[in-house]
C-alpha cells in the first residue's frame, strides 16, 4: 500500500498548500484524512479530493509524469460498463477474469448495479491490464 497521505501531502506542497486546504474546503475532515495512514478512502472521497488538487489520479499515484487532469465525475455508474468493456477487449470471459485477480463473482454483480470498488482493487484492475486509472472511471464533459 502507497502511503496516501505521503502523496496527497507531497501534491499539496507542490501547490504551496496545506492539509488544513483540504478540510476547510470541506473536502475531507481532518479525522478522516489522518485515518489514511492505514487505509485508502472511498473512491468517492477519492475523487473529491483529485478534482480539488486537480489532479490525475495516473499522476497522483505515479503512474504517469504528466497531469491529464479532467474533471472526474462524481457520478462512476459507468465503472462495470469500462470494466467489461476492457474484459472483452482483452478477449477474456468474467470468469477468467474474476479467478485470475482472485475477485469473487459477486464483486461484479455489485459494480453492475453500481457500488464503487475499493481503491486496492482498482490498483489491481490498473495492472493487470496495464492500463490508465481513466480507463475505468468516468470524467466530466465541459
Amino acid at each position: 500500500m502507497l502511503n496516501f497521505i505521503e502523496i496527497i501531502t507531497n501534491i499539496l506542497d507542490e501547490q504551496g498548500k496545506t492539509p488544513n486546504d483540504l478540510f476547510s474546503a470541506g473536502v475531507v475532515s481532518a479525522n478522516n484524512f489522518y485515518k489514511y495512514k492505514v487505509r485508502y478512502p472511498s473512491l468517492k472521497t477519492l475523487l473529491k479530493i483529485a478534482n480539488f488538487l486537480e489532479v490525475d489520479l495516473d499522476y497522483m499515484f505515479y503512474i504517469s509524469n504528466e497531469n491529464n487532469f479532467k474533471r472526474y465525475s462524481s457520478d462512476q455508474s459507468k465503472f462495470y460498463d469500462n470494466l467489461i468493456g476492457l474484459i472483452r477487449l482483452n478477449n477474456l470471459s468474467l470468469r477468467q477474469f474474476c479467478r485470475e485477480l482472485k475477485f469473487a463473482r459477486a464483486n461484479l454483480t455489485r459494480w453492475k448495479t453500481g457500488t464503487s470498488p475499493g481503491i486496492e482493487t482498482l490498483f489491481d484492475i490498473v495492472r493487470y491490464f496495464n492500463c490508465s486509472f481513466n480507463d475505468l472511471l468516468t470524467r466530466e464533459n465541459y
